[in-house]
Protein backbone atom coordinates (compact mmCIF):
# COMPACT_ATOMS: atom_id res chain seq x y z
CA UNK A 1 0.00 0.00 0.00
CA UNK A 2 2.96 2.20 1.15
CA UNK A 3 4.57 1.69 -2.67
CA UNK A 4 1.03 2.15 -3.88
CA UNK A 5 0.50 5.58 -2.27
CA UNK A 6 3.21 6.96 -2.60
CA UNK A 7 3.28 5.82 -7.05
CA UNK A 8 -0.07 8.43 -6.73
CA UNK A 9 1.74 10.68 -5.43
CA UNK A 10 4.48 11.30 -7.81
CA UNK A 11 1.74 10.76 -10.40
CA UNK A 12 -0.58 13.92 -9.08
CA UNK A 13 2.46 15.79 -8.38
CA UNK A 14 4.26 15.30 -12.30
CA UNK A 15 0.25 16.51 -13.56
CA UNK A 16 -0.11 19.14 -11.22
CA UNK A 17 3.33 20.31 -11.26
CA UNK A 18 2.90 23.65 -13.10
CA UNK A 19 -1.05 24.17 -12.70
CA UNK A 20 0.07 24.93 -9.02
CA UNK A 21 3.25 26.30 -9.21
CA UNK A 22 3.30 28.19 -12.67
CA UNK A 23 0.20 28.94 -13.58
CA UNK A 24 -1.39 28.58 -17.11
CA UNK A 25 -1.59 32.15 -18.98
CA UNK A 26 -4.88 32.61 -21.85
CA UNK A 27 -5.20 28.82 -21.58
CA UNK A 28 -2.25 28.04 -23.70
CA UNK A 29 -1.15 24.27 -23.00
CA UNK A 30 2.43 25.23 -21.22
CA UNK A 31 3.29 22.01 -20.10
CA UNK A 32 3.03 19.27 -23.29
CA UNK A 33 4.83 16.18 -23.71
CA UNK A 34 5.93 18.02 -26.51
CA UNK A 35 6.46 15.86 -30.36
CA UNK A 36 3.37 13.76 -29.15
CA UNK A 37 1.27 16.23 -28.50
CA UNK A 38 2.45 18.74 -30.71
CA UNK A 39 0.07 16.76 -33.72
CA UNK A 40 -2.64 16.82 -31.32
CA UNK A 41 -3.28 20.33 -29.29
CA UNK A 42 -2.88 24.10 -31.09
CA UNK A 43 0.17 24.21 -29.23
CA UNK A 44 1.77 27.92 -29.23
CA UNK A 45 5.46 28.78 -28.99
CA UNK A 46 6.38 31.15 -26.03
CA UNK A 47 9.29 33.51 -27.41
CA UNK A 48 12.03 33.79 -25.55
CA UNK A 49 14.83 36.51 -25.55
CA UNK A 50 17.91 33.46 -26.07
CA UNK A 51 16.34 32.14 -29.07
CA UNK A 52 18.92 33.54 -31.41
CA UNK A 53 21.77 32.08 -29.02
CA UNK A 54 23.81 29.21 -29.74
CA UNK A 55 22.80 26.14 -28.84
CA UNK A 56 25.60 23.68 -27.08
CA UNK A 57 25.27 20.16 -28.36
CA UNK A 58 26.40 17.50 -25.63
CA UNK A 59 26.61 13.52 -26.15
CA UNK A 60 24.39 12.10 -23.27
CA UNK A 61 26.88 9.05 -21.69
CA UNK A 62 29.23 9.89 -25.12
CA UNK A 63 27.19 8.73 -27.50
CA UNK A 64 24.20 6.18 -26.84
CA UNK A 65 24.47 2.64 -28.65
CA UNK A 66 22.22 -0.27 -28.80
CA UNK A 67 21.63 -2.94 -26.31
CA UNK A 68 19.33 -4.63 -23.90
CA UNK A 69 18.57 -4.70 -20.46
CA UNK A 70 16.93 -6.84 -18.03
CA UNK A 71 13.53 -5.63 -17.16
CA UNK A 72 11.05 -8.17 -15.11
CA UNK A 73 13.44 -11.15 -16.29
CA UNK A 74 12.73 -10.15 -19.73
CA UNK A 75 15.15 -8.21 -22.40
CA UNK A 76 14.27 -4.98 -23.75
CA UNK A 77 15.57 -2.74 -26.63
CA UNK A 78 17.06 0.55 -25.05
CA UNK A 79 20.13 2.83 -25.74
CA UNK A 80 23.29 1.91 -23.71
CA UNK A 81 25.78 4.41 -22.81
CA UNK A 82 29.09 5.33 -21.15
CA UNK A 83 30.60 2.43 -23.51
CA UNK A 84 34.00 2.43 -25.27
CA UNK A 85 31.99 2.87 -28.59
CA UNK A 86 30.15 5.69 -28.05
CA UNK A 87 33.28 7.50 -26.44
CA UNK A 88 35.17 7.31 -29.11
CA UNK A 89 32.32 8.24 -31.66
CA UNK A 90 31.28 11.46 -29.31
CA UNK A 91 35.25 12.46 -29.37
CA UNK A 92 35.14 11.94 -33.31
CA UNK A 93 31.92 14.21 -33.37
CA UNK A 94 32.06 18.01 -33.84
CA UNK A 95 29.40 18.41 -30.54
CA UNK A 96 30.27 20.40 -27.80
CA UNK A 97 30.76 18.22 -24.82
CA UNK A 98 30.79 14.66 -23.56
CA UNK A 99 28.72 13.94 -20.90
CA UNK A 100 29.24 10.50 -18.53
CA UNK A 101 28.10 9.20 -15.23
CA UNK A 102 30.98 8.18 -12.88
CA UNK A 103 29.85 5.96 -9.92
CA UNK A 104 32.20 4.40 -6.99
CA UNK A 105 33.34 0.74 -6.89
CA UNK A 106 34.37 -1.52 -4.05
CA UNK A 107 38.12 -1.61 -3.30
CA UNK A 108 40.96 0.74 -2.89
CA UNK A 109 42.08 1.73 -6.51
CA UNK A 110 42.05 5.30 -7.18
CA UNK A 111 39.06 5.62 -9.84
CA UNK A 112 35.73 5.48 -10.39
CA UNK A 113 33.73 3.66 -13.48
CA UNK A 114 31.48 5.13 -15.95
CA UNK A 115 28.12 3.77 -15.49
CA UNK A 116 24.71 5.07 -15.06
CA UNK A 117 22.45 3.09 -12.52
CA UNK A 118 23.30 1.27 -9.84
CA UNK A 119 21.39 -2.06 -10.98
CA UNK A 120 23.20 -4.37 -12.90
CA UNK A 121 20.89 -4.93 -16.14
CA UNK A 122 22.14 -3.88 -18.69
CA UNK A 123 25.14 -6.10 -17.96
CA UNK A 124 26.12 -9.88 -18.74
CA UNK A 125 27.53 -10.86 -15.67
CA UNK A 126 30.08 -13.27 -15.35
CA UNK A 127 29.34 -16.96 -13.92
CA UNK A 128 30.69 -16.00 -10.32
CA UNK A 129 28.45 -13.11 -9.84
CA UNK A 130 24.75 -14.56 -11.22
CA UNK A 131 25.53 -17.64 -9.23
CA UNK A 132 26.05 -14.96 -6.00
CA UNK A 133 22.53 -13.12 -6.94
CA UNK A 134 22.41 -9.50 -8.12
CA UNK A 135 24.49 -6.81 -6.92
CA UNK A 136 24.51 -3.15 -7.62
CA UNK A 137 27.69 -1.38 -8.92
CA UNK A 138 29.09 -0.26 -5.86
CA UNK A 139 29.33 -3.32 -4.69
CA UNK A 140 31.55 -5.17 -7.82
CA UNK A 141 35.69 -5.32 -7.59
CA UNK A 142 37.83 -4.10 -10.07
CA UNK A 143 38.41 -7.72 -11.18
CA UNK A 144 34.87 -8.54 -11.66
CA UNK A 145 34.17 -5.01 -13.43
CA UNK A 146 36.97 -5.83 -16.21
CA UNK A 147 35.08 -9.43 -16.58
CA UNK A 148 31.40 -7.73 -16.73
CA UNK A 149 29.97 -7.18 -20.31
CA UNK A 150 27.32 -4.74 -22.00
CA UNK A 151 24.10 -6.11 -23.78
CA UNK A 152 25.18 -4.54 -26.88
CA UNK A 153 26.16 -6.30 -30.37
CA UNK A 154 29.03 -5.81 -31.97
CA UNK A 155 33.15 -6.00 -30.94
CA UNK A 156 35.31 -3.60 -30.24
CA UNK A 157 39.09 -4.42 -31.35
CA UNK A 158 38.29 -8.19 -30.75
CA UNK A 159 35.94 -7.91 -27.94
CA UNK A 160 32.57 -7.27 -26.88
CA UNK A 161 32.38 -3.44 -24.78
CA UNK A 162 32.76 -3.99 -21.74
CA UNK A 163 32.75 -1.24 -18.37
CA UNK A 164 35.05 1.63 -19.03
CA UNK A 165 36.95 3.21 -16.10
CA UNK A 166 37.25 6.72 -15.59
CA UNK A 167 41.21 6.83 -15.81
CA UNK A 168 40.63 4.83 -19.50
CA UNK A 169 37.97 7.42 -20.12
CA UNK A 170 40.69 10.41 -20.14
CA UNK A 171 43.15 8.20 -22.15
CA UNK A 172 40.63 7.83 -24.78
CA UNK A 173 40.05 11.86 -24.39
CA UNK A 174 43.33 12.46 -24.97
CA UNK A 175 44.58 15.09 -26.80
CA UNK A 176 41.25 15.93 -28.08
CA UNK A 177 40.72 18.40 -25.52
CA UNK A 178 37.28 18.28 -25.12
CA UNK A 179 35.01 19.34 -22.73
CA UNK A 180 33.71 17.39 -20.70
CA UNK A 181 30.74 16.86 -17.95
CA UNK A 182 30.98 14.64 -15.02
CA UNK A 183 27.52 13.50 -13.81
CA UNK A 184 28.21 12.70 -10.40
CA UNK A 185 26.21 9.50 -9.11
CA UNK A 186 26.98 9.21 -5.96
CA UNK A 187 23.87 10.35 -3.56
CA UNK A 188 21.81 7.57 -3.92
CA UNK A 189 24.42 4.94 -2.91
CA UNK A 190 27.19 6.44 -0.81
CA UNK A 191 27.74 7.81 2.77
CA UNK A 192 29.64 10.89 3.08
CA UNK A 193 32.94 9.61 3.73
CA UNK A 194 32.53 7.64 0.48
CA UNK A 195 31.67 10.81 -1.38
CA UNK A 196 34.47 12.82 -0.31
CA UNK A 197 36.85 10.02 -1.42
CA UNK A 198 35.23 9.81 -4.35
CA UNK A 199 35.88 13.80 -5.35
CA UNK A 200 39.68 13.26 -4.20
CA UNK A 201 40.14 10.45 -6.82
CA UNK A 202 38.39 13.05 -9.31
CA UNK A 203 40.53 15.38 -8.76
CA UNK A 204 43.43 12.85 -9.38
CA UNK A 205 42.99 11.75 -12.57
CA UNK A 206 42.16 15.08 -13.64
CA UNK A 207 45.29 16.46 -12.65
CA UNK A 208 46.97 13.16 -13.96
CA UNK A 209 45.07 13.70 -17.61
CA UNK A 210 45.28 17.10 -18.25
CA UNK A 211 45.80 17.05 -21.58
CA UNK A 212 42.36 15.28 -21.96
CA UNK A 213 39.92 18.11 -21.41
CA UNK A 214 39.43 21.94 -22.24
CA UNK A 215 37.00 21.85 -19.67
CA UNK A 216 34.91 19.91 -16.37
CA UNK A 217 31.98 20.84 -16.05
CA UNK A 218 30.11 18.90 -12.94
CA UNK A 219 26.54 17.25 -12.91
CA UNK A 220 24.27 16.56 -9.97
CA UNK A 221 21.41 16.71 -8.02
CA UNK A 222 21.17 19.37 -5.34
CA UNK A 223 22.67 16.81 -2.72
CA UNK A 224 25.92 16.16 -4.24
CA UNK A 225 26.58 19.20 -5.55
CA UNK A 226 26.26 20.83 -2.07
CA UNK A 227 28.91 18.66 -0.76
CA UNK A 228 31.11 19.46 -3.77
CA UNK A 229 30.78 22.95 -3.19
CA UNK A 230 32.10 22.07 0.61
CA UNK A 231 34.90 19.94 -0.99
CA UNK A 232 36.48 22.41 -2.92
CA UNK A 233 36.54 25.21 -0.88
CA UNK A 234 38.64 23.83 1.83
CA UNK A 235 41.18 22.69 -0.47
CA UNK A 236 44.84 24.18 -1.65
CA UNK A 237 45.85 22.63 -3.84
CA UNK A 238 47.05 24.04 -7.32
CA UNK A 239 47.31 21.82 -10.08
CA UNK A 240 46.11 21.64 -13.63
CA UNK A 241 42.46 21.22 -12.36
CA UNK A 242 40.83 23.36 -9.78
CA UNK A 243 37.60 22.15 -8.91
CA UNK A 244 36.39 25.84 -7.55
CA UNK A 245 36.68 26.91 -11.61
CA UNK A 246 34.15 24.20 -12.08
CA UNK A 247 30.81 25.01 -13.80
CA UNK A 248 27.80 23.06 -12.35
CA UNK A 249 24.49 21.41 -14.12
CA UNK A 250 22.13 21.01 -11.42
CA UNK A 251 20.28 17.81 -12.23
CA UNK A 252 16.68 18.70 -10.83
CA UNK A 253 14.76 15.53 -11.14
CA UNK A 254 17.68 13.06 -10.29
CA UNK A 255 17.09 9.74 -8.64
CA UNK A 256 17.62 10.73 -5.15
CA UNK A 257 14.44 10.21 -3.72
CA UNK A 258 14.42 13.15 -1.18
CA UNK A 259 15.76 15.51 -3.94
CA UNK A 260 12.61 14.48 -6.41
CA UNK A 261 10.11 14.32 -3.39
CA UNK A 262 11.30 17.71 -2.37
CA UNK A 263 10.56 19.49 -5.98
CA UNK A 264 7.16 17.76 -6.52
CA UNK A 265 6.10 19.26 -3.37
CA UNK A 266 7.30 22.53 -3.80
CA UNK A 267 8.77 23.16 -7.53
CA UNK A 268 9.44 26.71 -6.71
CA UNK A 269 12.45 25.79 -4.88
CA UNK A 270 14.63 24.65 -8.26
CA UNK A 271 15.45 28.34 -8.32
CA UNK A 272 16.18 28.80 -4.31
CA UNK A 273 18.54 25.71 -5.68
CA UNK A 274 20.33 27.01 -8.16
CA UNK A 275 20.72 29.67 -6.45
CA UNK A 276 22.64 28.37 -3.33
CA UNK A 277 24.55 26.07 -5.87
CA UNK A 278 26.62 29.40 -7.60
CA UNK A 279 30.01 29.75 -6.57
CA UNK A 280 32.28 32.66 -6.52
CA UNK A 281 35.14 32.67 -9.38
CA UNK A 282 32.92 30.05 -11.40
CA UNK A 283 29.91 30.71 -14.04
CA UNK A 284 26.18 30.45 -12.95
CA UNK A 285 25.26 26.80 -13.17
CA UNK A 286 23.32 25.34 -15.55
CA UNK A 287 19.35 23.94 -14.90
CA UNK A 288 19.23 20.71 -16.18
CA UNK A 289 16.17 19.77 -17.15
CA UNK A 290 13.58 16.57 -18.37
CA UNK A 291 12.10 17.60 -21.63
CA UNK A 292 8.33 17.25 -20.31
CA UNK A 293 9.51 20.21 -17.50
CA UNK A 294 10.77 22.56 -20.21
CA UNK A 295 7.32 24.41 -20.69
CA UNK A 296 7.22 27.90 -21.93
CA UNK A 297 6.45 29.20 -18.96
CA UNK A 298 9.00 27.52 -16.82
CA UNK A 299 11.64 28.20 -19.57
CA UNK A 300 10.09 32.34 -19.23
CA UNK A 301 10.70 31.96 -15.19
CA UNK A 302 14.37 30.92 -16.53
CA UNK A 303 14.67 33.57 -18.52
CA UNK A 304 13.79 36.71 -15.96
CA UNK A 305 16.61 34.81 -13.32
CA UNK A 306 19.24 34.41 -15.84
CA UNK A 307 19.09 31.03 -15.80
CA UNK A 308 20.70 28.70 -18.37
CA UNK A 309 18.74 26.13 -18.89
CA UNK A 310 19.90 22.66 -20.78
CA UNK A 311 17.67 19.95 -21.73
CA UNK A 312 17.55 16.23 -22.03
CA UNK A 313 15.04 13.39 -22.92
CA UNK A 314 14.29 14.10 -26.46
CA UNK A 315 15.70 13.26 -29.87
CA UNK A 316 13.01 14.76 -32.15
CA UNK A 317 13.69 17.53 -33.96
CA UNK A 318 10.30 18.92 -33.19
CA UNK A 319 11.28 19.43 -29.72
CA UNK A 320 14.38 21.32 -30.74
CA UNK A 321 12.90 23.79 -32.81
CA UNK A 322 10.29 24.05 -30.15
CA UNK A 323 13.11 24.06 -27.43
CA UNK A 324 14.96 26.81 -29.23
CA UNK A 325 12.30 29.11 -29.80
CA UNK A 326 11.87 29.01 -26.01
CA UNK A 327 15.38 30.00 -25.35
CA UNK A 328 16.98 26.63 -24.24
CA UNK A 329 20.82 27.07 -24.08
CA UNK A 330 21.81 23.04 -25.06
CA UNK A 331 20.77 19.86 -25.64
CA UNK A 332 22.03 16.23 -24.01
CA UNK A 333 21.36 13.89 -26.88
CA UNK A 334 21.97 10.00 -27.63
CA UNK A 335 22.75 10.73 -30.87
CA UNK A 336 24.23 14.47 -30.71
CA UNK A 337 25.82 13.60 -35.02
CA UNK A 338 22.08 14.04 -35.54
CA UNK A 339 21.86 17.35 -34.33
CA UNK A 340 22.54 19.78 -37.31
CA UNK A 341 23.59 23.41 -36.34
Amino acid sequence: MGVLALSLVIIFGLLLFERVNFPYENDVVSNESLARLQGLSDLKSVPNAKADQAILITGHRGSGVAGNIMIDGDLEETIIGNTRRGILRAVKANIDFIEIDLRAFAGGENDLVLYHDSNLGKLDLPSNLVASGAREMEDLWLSEIKESRYRTSGLVNGEADRIVLFSEFLELASGSKQNIILDLKFSDRLNEAEVIASFEKILDQLNKHSSAYESVTIFGDFQVLSQWIAFVRTRDRRDDFDGRAARLGYTVLAKHHQNRIDILFRPSQIFERWSQLQMPGSEAPILVLPVNFASGLMLSRADEKGVDVWVYGTEDPRDWRMLEERGVGGFILDDPAAYSK
